[in-house]
């Protein structure tokens, strides 16, 4: 009666190997699927945020007037990735002694695109009328704070910008991308 029948053995066998098989397949699985899962949040970490795009050449720029710019660069999203883009637009002007200032277009108010009048020589939001100098600053309306401005810099004879956005809505800025 302590005899096992013959298949039995084989059959043990069988299903230990097909468990060990199939552990060693679900590990080799798991790596992918932990890095597809993980990997908008590795790259957030190391995020493209505040990333340097150059927007026009300093010879073109103005002294007087703040002139208009598409921000253009490479967007990525989750696990998407679009190169040439357009991220924002940003208001430029050459300063004193090839200083460049620049602001982000986008109204503290609400995010409205901010235009700017050569006639009164100010910005204006056409969304619900803040009004800001040509240097940023608030001179009415709604807007919590004046224009963001913007980081510059020159490199071989291109203007670049550090390019953020700030939270809408908020006295103090805040970026968020």
């Amino acid at each position: 009666m302590g005899e096992q029948p013959s298949g039995s053995g084989r059959r043990s066998f069988l299903v230990t190997l097909s468990a060990l098989g199939s552990l060693f397949i679900g590990a080799v699985l798991t790596k992918p699927a932990i890095t597809y899962v993980l990997d908008p949040l590795r790259k957030a970490a190391g995020g493209i945020k505040g990333r340097w795009i150059p927007v026009a050449d300093l010879e073109s720029l103005d002294r007087e007037h703040p002139v208009s710019l598409p921000v253009v660069g490479e967007q990525r999203d989750a696990w998407t990735r679009a190169p040439e883009v357009r991220l924002g637009t940003v208001w430029v002007r050459r300063g004193e002694s090839d200083k460049v200032l620049a602001w982000n277009a986008e109204c503290p108010h609400l995010g409205c695109k901010v235009g700017y009048d050569k006639h009164d020589k100010k910005f204006g939001c056409p969304c619900h009328e803040s009004a800001f100098s040509p240097d940023g600053n608030v001179l009415g309306g709604p807007a919590p704070r004046s224009l963001d401005p913007l980081e510059t810099r020159i490199k071989d004879g291109r203007v670049e910008v550090r390019f953020v956005r700030f939270r809408a809505q908020v006295r103090e800025r805040i970026e968020i991308g």
